[in-house]
This record gives structure tokens, sequence and C-alpha cells, in this order.
């Protein structure tokens, strides 16, 4: 079965959240509640708080939502290197 999870994350700021769209194959409803917990950024308010919605998908909706998620720069980053440019891109600045 697959699933998509609409979630309150956060580290955008003191008070702030972003709503962030997963997707993910499981056995059930509850068992993706209760592997969420471990979800990198998702607001941990109270059990299954920072969920907002679980809703099982077609396996044609979970591929193409697997796909954004590679694409969405909040989920793809690791930390402040993401954000630095690489040495390469910095040569012009300064040469």
């Amino acid at each position: 079965m697959y699933f998509k999870l609409v979630m309150e994350a956060g580290h955008v700021g003191a008070g702030k959240s972003y709503e962030m769209v997963r997707y993910f194959q499981g056995d059930d409803i509850f068992g993706i509640l209760a592997n969420s917990r471990s979800i990198p950024r998702l607001k941990k308010k109270n059990y299954g708080g920072g969920i907002k919605l679980i809703k099982e998908i077609s396996w044609r909706e979970y591929l193409t939502g697997k796909g954004k998620e590679s694409r969405d720069p909040y989920l793809n980053r690791s930390g402040m290197s993401a954000m630095v440019p690489s040495s390469a891109d910095t040569s012009r600045f300064f040469s």
C-alpha cells in the first residue's frame, strides 16, 4: 500500500513551520503513523501532532510524489553545506 502524508515541518525559524508532503510505502496506516515519528524535520508536538493528513494513494501517485520529493530543496539539503557554493562556484568572485 502507498500513502501520502502532509506534515508540519520545522527548522525554518522560531514559531514557524513548513507544510511538507512525503510519500511512503507500508503495510497499513498504523505502521506508517508509528514510523513517521522518526522523520527528520517533522514537528514533534503530541503523538502524531505534526501530521495533518494520511491518505492511501495509487502506485502512480506514489511514483510521481517520490519524484517531487527528490526535487524539493528543503528535503534534500544536508545542513548549511547545501547553501554554500562549491569552490568552483566561488573562484569567479575571489580571483
